[in-house]
């Protein structure tokens, strides 16, 4: 048995198929020079394990801190509030110490946008993915065989050598694969891939878009995917929940929500999508008060 088997194998131990990550009517707030401002009004999800969730918006409709908000990545009082309820394993992780809830970070773990910020340039790639499995899998005693095999897992060549690299010796798809490995190697029940395309050419977003669902289904984890581009959610996603100024105001099975699309601002999200071929000279907008 591989390792991506018995990766598999352990999680289904742990009951495939129920349900996961329940977030219920979360709000987030931020505060600055006296004034409050809503991030994130209300949302509720759902995932099962071994299922792909995507949280679909544009830029600022409150995707990102969503994720951020499930492991307490946010900042504290007073400069922000969370409420509602974040039910991970049937455990209120909103109801947890920032101190408890990093017993719980690794097994959400995080695939993070723009690569070049969030790896550190002065270590090398081997040396942060070995941090993470420092601090999220103490049992692990050969640091350095986990941290070729997370390397392995998502295609880089020469994993040993590429360990010793700085992350700008990598290309864009390599540090993006490289986040991925770091990930991984924490050994995750739910993955948060916060637009793991952004900055990539074409070529290589399909490359990582096809590298993510393959790991899902050789893992059989869970995947929160966090963009705002339908064309990735395609052939990826099972659920789509669309999310428009901090509210969610349309979700269901990804075919259905492509196919027939009720809200307005669903199917000027769908309409963005490029199409081969097409003679549209100008771009469709958003109205702002769909």
């Amino acid at each position: 048995m591989n390792t991506s088997q018995s990766l598999r194998k352990e999680q289904e131990e742990q009951g495939g198929g129920a349900s996961l990550l329940t977030v219920e009517d979360l709000c987030i707030d931020f505060f600055a020079r006296g004034r409050r401002f809503r991030a994130v009004d209300g949302v509720s999800l759902e995932l099962e394990r071994g299922r792909v969730l995507a949280l679909v918006g544009e830029s600022g409709s409150g995707k990102s801190v969503t994720g951020l908000a499930l492991t307490r990545l946010l900042p504290d009082p007073p400069q922000c509030r969370v409420s509602g309820r974040i039910l991970f394993q049937g455990r209120d992780l909103s109801a947890l110490s920032r101190k408890a809830v990093r017993a719980w970070r690794g097994r959400i773990a995080y695939v993070f946008q723009e690569t070049g910020s969030a790896l550190n340039p002065v270590f090398s790639v081997g040396y942060q993915i070995a941090e993470a499995v420092r601090l999220h899998q103490p049992r692990v005693r050969d640091v350095r065989a986990e941290v070729v095999r997370a390397l392995d897992l998502v295609g880089i060549e020469n994993p040993q050598q590429r360990a010793e690299s700085y992350p700008h010796q990598l290309s864009g798809g390599m540090q993006q694969r490289a986040m991925i490995a770091m990930a991984l190697a924490c050994r995750p029940e739910l993955l948060v891939a916060d637009e793991p395309t952004t900055g990539l050419d074409v070529t290589i977003q399909a490359q990582i878009v096809a590298l993510l669902r393959d790991l899902q289904q050789k893992l059989g984890m869970a995947v929160l995917l966090i963009t705002h581009d339908f064309g990735v959610v395609s052939g990826f996603a099972d659920r789509v929940a669309v999310m428009r100024q901090g509210r969610i105001v349309e979700r269901g099975e990804t075919e259905h929500i492509l196919r027939h699309p009720e809200h307005p601002y669903t199917r000027a999200l769908i309409s963005c999508i490029p199409v081969l071929g097409s003679r549209r000279r100008r771009l469709p907008t958003i109205d702002s008060n769909q």
